[in-house]
């Protein structure tokens, strides 16, 4: 517990953080204050301490000395772990959920097609993400498409990258999902992913080192955006919006520009919240805190509601959800430019479960429905003999 020993010789007391952090608010007056706590084993006691903490590190932000205190709330998750004390029973529904996400009912690997063919060379793989495919299975199968059309030899790979397992410290299921990325990756032959969900981002650059990981707001920053779409839906709904940048970006300056650069290349005008970049406030997700404490999760998504003066608009699915379950209108970025119904979609609120993995399994079927198609096609051309699938 070396980030107990890190904080206690380190931290001034000077409370910056205190001042941003919902969680250091309830649960201490001082972050020295805290890991003299764990230090004495409380976080064993009351586990629900250490995972309350989002993880997101606006403290290490605002500390002068760069202090972490997520760092400390997880390295006292995973001693808990170790010695047999979590999982939680409040983590059951996470780790079901996870279970969902993995299963055939939604998870599959898929090879590059385009126009109804599939194509012999897979050269990356677009990875939408368990959020973002619940939120709208019509904005992944666009930006599939969209993908195809500008980067042949893209194919998909539908599935959790595992972050519900990792954030509770729970490794050996965390390693299993990564294993099975690495599986699909390899049986369609390819070693680049483009990640749509932030977090996806974040674990997999982390944890799948020897692969290239690259955001699609970056790629799409490069390529361009569907212009003919957006002049038909967007034309009257020019606006201007404030950007919530999901927490596992605090550090990804590069795409936080590349969202900046898309909302105005879709005639869009960008309004800077206080609390954003690098200083952005979590939308209360952020380290499956909500599973223990959804009031806490609730009062840090009420933060960014109240500080915007415009309708919001963010790139992670999951903040999408969280804020406006909190009364936000808020679009995800793909709203705007993939000619979603702006109007309908800002006030939406997030999805029932049920409906989430209705429409899981609905993006799946699609994929399915397609590929069958592409083999027809296949085999009418060539015949039986001449089709690889």
């Amino acid at each position: 517990m070396s980030e107990i020993d890190n904080i206690l010789k380190n931290c001034n007391g000077c409370k910056l953080c205190v001042e941003e952090c919902d969680f250091l608010q309830q649960y201490c007056s001082s972050p020295k204050e805290l890991a003299e706590s764990f230090k004495a084993g409380e976080h064993k006691t009351h586990p629900q301490i250490p995972y309350s903490c989002n993880i997101c590190s606006l403290c290490e932000v605002r500390c002068p000395k760069k202090l972490n205190i997520g760092k400390m709330c997880f390295a006292a998750r995973r001693q808990l772990v170790q010695e047999g004390l979590a999982p939680l029973e409040q983590h059951q529904s996470l780790a079901k959920g996870l279970d969902w996400n993995e299963s055939d009912a939604f998870r599959v690997a898929l090879p590059a097609s385009f126009a109804g063919e599939i194509k012999s060379i897979t050269k990356r793989v677009f990875f939408p993400g368990c959020a973002l495919s619940a939120y709208s299975a019509d904005l992944v199968l666009k930006g599939y498409d969209y993908l195809q059309e500008k980067l042949p030899g893209t194919g998909i790979v539908l599935g959790c990258c595992g972050a519900p397992a990792y954030l509770i410290a729970d490794q050996q299921r965390f390693d299993e999902v990564i294993e099975g990325i690495m599986s699909d990756l390899n049986g369609l032959g390819c070693s680049e992913i483009i990640t749509a969900c932030p977090y996806c981002h974040n674990a997999l650059k982390h944890h799948l080192p020897n692969l290239r990981i690259t955001s699609l707001y970056r790629i799409l920053e490069k390529i361009g955006i569907p212009e003919a779409e957006l002049e038909e839906t967007n034309a009257a709904e020019k606006r201007t919006f404030s950007i919530h940048d999901p927490c596992s970006t605090r550090f990804e300056p590069e795409i936080q520009n590349s969202i900046r650069k898309l909302i105005q290349a879709a005639g869009h005008e960008v309004c800077e919240l206080e609390h954003s970049r690098d200083a952005t406030h979590c939308c209360g997700l952020g380290g499956m805190a909500f599973a223990v404490d959804s009031n806490l999760s609730a009062k840090k998504a009420k933060r960014t509601v109240q500080e915007s003066k415009h309708d919001l608009v963010t790139y992670c699915a999951s903040c999408r959800g969280n804020l406006a379950s909190q009364g936000a209108s808020i679009l995800h970025v793909l709203d705007l430019l993939f000619g979603e119904s702006l109007q309908d979609k800002r006030v939406a609120p997030p999805a029932e479960p049920s409906k989430a993995q209705e429409n899981q399994r609905a993006l799946k079927l699609r994929l399915l429905a397609r590929q069958m198609l592409a083999r027809q096609k296949m085999s009418d051309t060539f015949g039986p003999a001449m089709n690889p699938f």
